[in-house]
């Protein structure tokens, strides 16, 4: 049969070796997976076993005693660090202290350093974000250097992990390393600004004016929880005669939530922008500010050929007190705006 030449005796042959070859890839796959599974249990009972030893560590803590150090194997360093970083997440003060304690004693830092700078990917993420309590100088260079990484998670991690081991960050510095990265608008990012911003007001500053608008943006709602009165000034300017419609909306958003009446006349004349966009974003801040000079100009966007600058305008008014209330119930007699006026009063009604 295999010394056979003739063409069927070929397709034989071939179907036969075939068959004989996924044999041995599913044999080989099945052998892989039992490896595989050994060494998981393997590392469950090592992971259950050292997880034991830290809570009998930190119990001899509590009671003040002097904790017997722990009987590690050299591989047991990303399995502590693994269980120590769980437990911290959910614990405050001596007992995080212990833990902390406990990890300076028996992390080998050079070694955490080397594991890190080979590691990438998900592992190189994941080992940043369990390095945040170490106080070592090595440590958080590494994390410094991880800015530049190319992967944004690991960039995201690194940033989270500094911030907890309240080291410095600088938004200058940091800033162009996102925008190549193609970075700012992650919501990660927004975050880690919002962290980092009391430490950074002057960087700030400057960057509200950067010539990329999502660096202003991102500067812009980085400063808008607590500008300052220069900084209000500043986007009053922005609000009205920004060249990127995101930055002016981002401005008038930001002088709503901080309440800036001042910026009174600034956010009546935005209502009638040409962009949709800050145009509604005037509608939330005139709310905001009860701005009864905004009245009769939210009382017209309520005919606009957008329907989110009609709902915004609708739920300004309801915010305007009487004089609100009143064009929003006139407003029902409207077929065609019954609706939102509707719903903007039952917004009201429901708060």
């Amino acid at each position: 049969m295999w010394g056979d030449t003739s063409f069927f005796g070929v397709i034989w042959n071939l179907t036969w070796g075939l068959a004989a070859l996924s044999v041995v890839a599913l044999l080989v796959l099945f052998i892989r997976r039992l490896i595989i599974q050994f060494f998981q249990r393997r590392r469950d009972r090592r992971r259950a076993a050292l997880q034991d030893l830290v809570f009998r560590y930190l119990e001899q803590a509590d009671r003040g005693e002097d904790p017997t150090p722990l009987d590690l194997r050299a591989r047991d360093q990303g399995l502590l660090l693994s269980v120590a970083s769980e437990m911290m997440r959910g614990v405050t003060g001596a007992m995080r202290g212990n833990i902390v304690r406990l990890l300076n004693v028996h992390i080998d830092r050079p070694r955490l350093v080397r594991s890190f700078e080979r590691a990438s990917g998900p592992d190189r993420a994941k080992l940043a974000a369990r390095m945040s309590w170490s106080d070592a100088p090595e440590v958080h260079a590494a994390l410094n250097k991880a800015l530049d990484d190319r992967s944004p998670d690991v960039v995201l991690a690194a940033a989270n992990a500094l911030i907890a081991a309240q080291q410095p960050i600088n938004l200058m510095t940091l800033m162009p390393k996102l925008e190549a990265r193609e970075m700012l608008g992650h919501r990660g990012i927004r975050d880690i600004c919002r962290k980092v911003a009391p430490a950074n007001v002057a960087a700030l500053f400057t960057l509200i004016d950067d010539p990329n608008p999502a660096v202003a943006i991102l500067a812009i709602d980085t400063m808008s929880r607590s500008p300052t009165p220069a900084a209000l000034r500043r986007l009053r300017g922005m609000a009205q005669s920004h060249a990127s419609v995101d930055v002016r909306a981002t401005a008038l958003r930001t002088l709503g939530l901080a309440g800036d009446l001042d910026a009174a006349a600034v956010v009546t004349a935005a209502l009638s922008d040409p962009a949709w966009e800050a145009r509604a974003q005037a509608a939330v801040a005139a709310g905001r500010i009860r701005s009864a000079v905004a009245l009769p100009k939210l009382a017209e966007l309520m005919r606009d050929s957008n329907w989110w600058v009609q709902l915004r305008a609708a739920q300004a008014l309801a915010k305007m007190g009487d004089a609100g209330l009143a064009i929003l119930e006139g407003l029902l007699a409207d077929q065609q705006l019954r609706p939102l006026a509707d719903f903007a009063l039952s917004e009201r009604h429901a708060a």
